[in-house]
């Protein structure tokens, strides 16, 4: 009796089994395990391997009286080899679920040597040797060198057992990863889908979703899509940071597979034919594909031996989902475009350039909305010299908001091409809208410059339920004019108050919609609550193109989510100089023309104008305010004093 004349063997059998319900891996009690076999009556030597499915020598320990428990000690796994591949053609016998084969050592030498030689080094004379089967196709070897041959079958049995615990704990925690990479693959695709419903950047989101898969699921991962009739990459990923752009430079470079192999198993990883320094030997791809149409790869590296691979199914799942967020995307920014370039041909595609007056835009089109906007704007001339600028808001989106839109515009300039009033056109439009039943309303600012004299420049301001035009002043404060007016399109009569006021040379007229003052800030404030009349005085002094700029941007602080117009015209008051001069006459004339308008503070020269050949000096303004302006060489320069 050998297991049986050791008392510790069933205790020690009955922790091995409650650890192995335990651990995590089979390394946890493999030192428990291997002290264990060697306090088993002569017993000198315990070797540990796993094999691979191929004959190769994954892992290796051993474990002596003078030793311990080693792993991987140098040499061994080359010792082992030779086994593996006479280990057919022993003689065994069926124990539980282990093949056990005993042998004297000096059998045991003629074919392993190396083997042999460690047996005796301990004082083994026999081994008594167990294969079974593994997790992953794998197979195992727990092999006994003793200091004498067993007369009976108690070193079998106990080999036996010890084979039941390694294949019941390797299944655990094999069904444990498995599990435990089902759960980090439903995380990922969880976290993959939220991120690509709420965005429509998709490069954005690719990058994303590749930093999520490594290392999750995988050591390195890459998209590339189809763009122009070329494969573009747009994102990798290495679980190295330090390896990541050498992984982003050979994908580049076209130094890896590329594609998979035909001839290759679709359900394992195929070879990447990356270099080696980046440590990705292995990969499993998808096409990305949606609604028919092929829009990239998604690949996915490992790292040879690595069992964390995704399933097949994983990585199409996660392709399919990816693929569709790219088409959904594209045909997003599809439609934007055509609504962009729809809402564009219900604006004016030119202003008409007017005496004395600088004009400037700015329109945002709703980021969210694949809708036609009813925002609309306008500059007219009138017969009798006069001009009128126009921006209105139709309710609601789509065709029928555009049709109304075109409708009003289109009206109420017509009107005042003729010779009609603002006010006029505002009812017969109001009118038209009531008779046809159109079944929208929409609302109406309107601003009528008149001729320039002494004291200013006139203008006459009309508003239909529409927020009324505002004027900064020169000095930076802001104005709202006192216009009032019901919508157009509800009531009968509109009921309109007009309002006059007088620009100084400098004065700026702000027209916009509610898209501008409805925008919010990260506390939810309204910009036209809160900030817009401070926000008109900080850019008073700006050119006009940078002002509706900023403001239809919500000067960076408000978040402009709707469609949003805006129309400013700045009053330059009478042009005093409008020369064409050599460019180093051009300061000197200026300043002379400014100081005939006899203002103060005229500095003594001029800083930074174009330079070489002709260029074009006009001055305008008054005493107060001059505002200089030198062209030449594709360059405009230009000053306020």
């Amino acid at each position: 009796m050998i297991a049986g004349d050791s008392p510790r063997w069933p205790d020690l059998l009955h922790a091995l089994w409650r650890t192995a319900f335990a651990a995590g891996s089979t390394k946890v009690f493999a030192k428990e395990l291997y002290l264990g076999l060697l306090e088993l009556p002569h017993v000198r030597g315990v070797l540990g391997a796993r094999i691979g499915p191929g004959g190769d020598v994954l892992v290796v320990r051993w474990a002596d009286h003078d030793h311990g428990v080693t792993s991987g000690p140098a040499g061994l796994a080359e010792d082992v080899a030779p086994w593996v591949a006479r280990s057919a053609r022993l003689a065994t016998r069926d124990v539980g679920q282990a093949k056990v084969a005993v042998l004297g050592v000096d059998e045991l030498s003629s074919f392993a040597p190396g083997l042999g030689a460690r047996v005796r080094d301990v004082g083994g004379t026999a081994v008594v040797a167990a294969s079974f089967r593994a997790a992953a196709g794998d197979n195992a070897l727990m092999l006994l060198g003793l200091a004498q041959t067993p007369a009976d079958d108690e070193v079998a049995g106990a080999l036996g057992q010890v084979a039941d615990v390694v294949i019941a704990a390797d299944d655990r925690i094999a069904d444990q990863a498995l599990l435990d990479n089902r759960l980090a693959a439903d995380a990922v695709l969880a976290e993959v889908s939220l991120r690509l419903a709420r965005s429509l950047d998709v490069e954005e989101t690719l990058r994303a979703v590749v930093r999520m898969v490594v290392p999750a699921l995988a050591d390195g991962a890459a998209v590339h899509v189809h763009r122009d009739g070329a494969l573009v990459q747009i994102a990798t990923a290495h679980v190295d940071a330090r390896r990541e752009r050498l992984l982003n430079d050979h994908l580049l470079n076209g130094r890896w597979a590329g594609v998979t192999s035909k001839d290759h198993d679709e359900n394992l990883p195929q070879p990447s034919l990356l270099p080696d320094d980046v440590g990705l030997e292995l990969m499993t791809s998808a096409v990305l594909r949606a609604r028919g149409r092929v829009l990239g790869v998604l690949t996915f590296f490992h790292r040879a031996g690595v069992r964390r691979t995704p399933t097949r199914e994983f990585v199409r799942d996660i392709a399919a989902r990816a693929a569709l967020a790219i088409g959904n995307a594209t045909l997003y920014g599809e439609r934007r475009a055509e609504v962009e370039e729809l809402q564009l041909h219900l604006l004016p595609s030119v202003l008409p350039e007017l005496d004395g007056i600088e004009v400037a835009t700015g329109y945002n089109v709703g980021g969210h909305l694949l809708d036609v906007g009813g925002d609309f704007y306008g500059v007219v001339r009138q017969p009798d010299g006069r001009f009128t600028a126009l921006i209105g808001d139709v309710c609601g989106r789509g065709a029928a908001a555009a049709a109304v839109t075109g409708l009003a515009r289109h009206t109420v300039e017509t009107i005042l091409e003729v010779g009609g009033q603002p006010d006029d056109a505002v009812r017969l439009l109001n009118a038209k809208m009531l008779r046809n039943k159109v079944g929208k309303f929409l609302t109406m600012a309107t601003v009528t410059f008149g001729s320039a004299g002494p004291e200013g420049l006139p203008i006459r301001s009309l508003t239909a339920g529409h927020p009324p035009p505002m004027i900064v002043r020169r000095d930076g404060r802001v104005e709202e004019t006192t216009c009032r007016g019901q919508l157009v399109g509800v009531v009968a009569s509109p009921s309109l108050t007009l309002v006059d006021d007088v620009l100084r040379p400098g004065d700026c007229v702000v027209l916009f919609t509610d898209g501008l003052i409805e925008a919010r800030d990260g506390a939810g404030a309204f910009f036209g609550d809160t900030d817009l009349e401070t926000t008109l005085a900080a850019l008073h002094d700006l050119p006009l193109p940078e002002m509706a700029a900023a403001l239809v941007a919500g000067d960076g602080r408000y978040v402009v989510d709707d469609d949003a117009a805006v129309l400013l015209l700045r009053y330059r008051g009478p042009r005093v100089l409008d020369v064409v001069l050599p460019a180093d006459q051009a300061p000197a004339a200026a300043l002379a023309a400014v100081r005939s308008l006899g203002g103060s503070g005229v500095p003594d020269e001029l800083t930074a104008p174009p330079s070489g050949g002709d260029v074009a000096v006009t001055v305008d303004g008054d005493g107060s305010w001059t505002r200089i302006e030198i062209r030449g060489g594709g360059r405009t320069w230009w000053e306020v004093l």
